[in-house]
Order: C-alpha cells, then sequence, then structure tokens
C-alpha cells in the first residue's frame, strides 16, 4: 500500500515539475500537494526527482540622473500600512541571439505580479508600459527600484505620478535595497529563462503566460505561509490579480 501511494506522489510531483514549474522543492510541492515536505524528499530522493538547480546572474542596466530617496528602508514607511511596489528590468537571449527585456511589477505585501511585459529594447517605454498596465493599485503606494535610468526618466515619472505612486530608488549599487524584485528575478529566470531554450519569441511569451498565472494562482510563496499570492490576498480581502489571456511584446 505505502508502494502505491509512493508512486502515485511521484507521478504527481513529475506532473508538477513538467506542466508548471520544474524548480519547486519538497517544501513548495508538499505545499501545493497538502502533504507532509519530509514525505515529498523521501519520494523525491527514492524516484531520483529533483528541482532543477538555480544560477544566479545579475545584470545592472545603467544608473538615472534622476535619484529619489529609499522610502522602501523608512522606518515610518515599514511600520505603516503604505503599499509598496517593486519593480526592475531583466533580460536574456534566444536562440538566435536576440536580446529580450522584461519589465514587472510586484506587490510587498502579497507578492502578486500586477503588471509583466516585455520588448527588445530596454528603453524607459518599458517601464511606461508597465506602470499603466496595472489594474488597480492603493491609494498613495511606493515604487521602488533601483537607479537604472529608465526608471528615473521624465515619462516615467509622469507615469507613476498618473497612477498616485511616489518614487523610490534603492541605493547605488546595491541590489539588497530591492530584494523583493531580485529574488522575483532569479526565480523567473530558473523557472521560465533556463528551462529550455526559446527558438521564437511566441514560444517564450506563451511558457511565460502559463508560468505567470501558475505563479499567482497556485505557486507556493513562504512570505504568504505557504499560499499562492491570489489566495493569500483573497484571505485578507484584496483583490486577486487576473489571469494574463496572452502576453505580447508591447
Amino acid at each position: 500500500m505505502l508502494e502505491k501511494k509512493d508512486k502515485e506522489l511521484a507521478v504527481d510531483i513529475e506532473k508538477i515539475h513538467e506542466e508548471e514549474d520544474d524548480t519547486l522543492g519538497h517544501r513548495k510541492l508538499a505545499a501545493l500537494l497538502h502533504t507532509g515536505k519530509n514525505r515529498v524528499k523521501r519520494v523525491m530522493k527514492k524516484y531520483g526527482l529533483r528541482a532543477r538547480k538555480r544560477s544566479k546572474k545579475y545584470h545592472y542596466p545603467g544608473k538615472s540622473e534622476m535619484i529619489f530617496d529609499n522610502l522602501a528602508n523608512d522606518v515610518l514607511v515599514k511600520l505603516s500600512e503604505i503599499n509598496i511596489v517593486f519593480s526592475d528590468i531583466f533580460e536574456f537571449k534566444l536562440v538566435d541571439g536576440s536580446r529580450i527585456r522584461g519589465c514587472f511589477a510586484l506587490k510587498k505585501s502579497t507578492r502578486q505580479i500586477l503588471s509583466l511585459v516585455f520588448d527588445y529594447s530596454m528603453r524607459a517605454d518599458l517601464v511606461v508600459t508597465t506602470i499603466r498596465r496595472i489594474d488597480t493599485i492603493d491609494p498613495e503606494s511606493i515604487w521602488h527600484t533601483d537607479q537604472g535610468k529608465q526608471f528615473g526618466a521624465g515619462v516615467t515619472i509622469a507615469a507613476l505620478v498618473e497612477k498616485g505612486f511616489t518614487a523610490s530608488m534603492s541605493r547605488a549599487g546595491t541590489p539588497t535595497d530591492n530584494p523583493f524584485a531580485e529574488r522575483f528575478v532569479g526565480t523567473f529566470k530558473h523557472a521560465v529563462v533556463y528551462r529550455k531554450k526559446y527558438t521564437t519569441l511566441g514560444e517564450f511569451l506563451e511558457v511565460a503566460r502559463r508560468w505567470i498565472n501558475f505563479y499567482n494562482n497556485r505557486r507556493p510563496h513562504e512570505g504568504n505561509g505557504q499560499l499562492s499570492p491570489n489566495v493569500y490576498t483573497l484571505m485578507i480581502n484584496q483583490p486577486a490579480v487576473p489571469n494574463i489571456s496572452h502576453l505580447t511584446v508591447y
């Protein structure tokens, strides 16, 4: 009986790794499958199942001419209920060498990805589109980024004002001031970008679309008590982020 249950669990683990996210380890798998983490760890070892290992890379896009105070580390902000949205830009290459850039907005209190945009260039328009595609945001929210030049551009500041954001920036060359964004970039690249080699942008965008919906709706998050961002958000009576029906280069 135990052998049969172990095989069934192994099949469930393989299915999640193949269809949704092959980077999940035994802790997140246990939360997703509603079983014990030690059991998942034992079954993974028994059947030779492993999460794909992470490779860490960091890219700093260049310094902004307009610098804002680091409000994310402000003691009064931390003690208040002011919401913080973290953002960053990352890049990767398709098989043919084409460089693709991505920009996202991550809500700190729920870990939801509010917006995700891709383009071939790293212009400020990439950030502006990311901001404008956020459906709902709490009043007086803080928009925190590094000092990348795209985040301090005039069109970016105008878009932030239009949405009601207050701009905030990390200290120069200090990625630890933007930890939520840095962690998401690593998670996304590990789960999507490094999962396979993409021959076309359309192929990548479809995989990214499926994964970001999985991330918001099902992927357990330690910061949410191993609940997915949307499940946690609904529990605290806040709106869930709707599924993305398709991703395109803006």
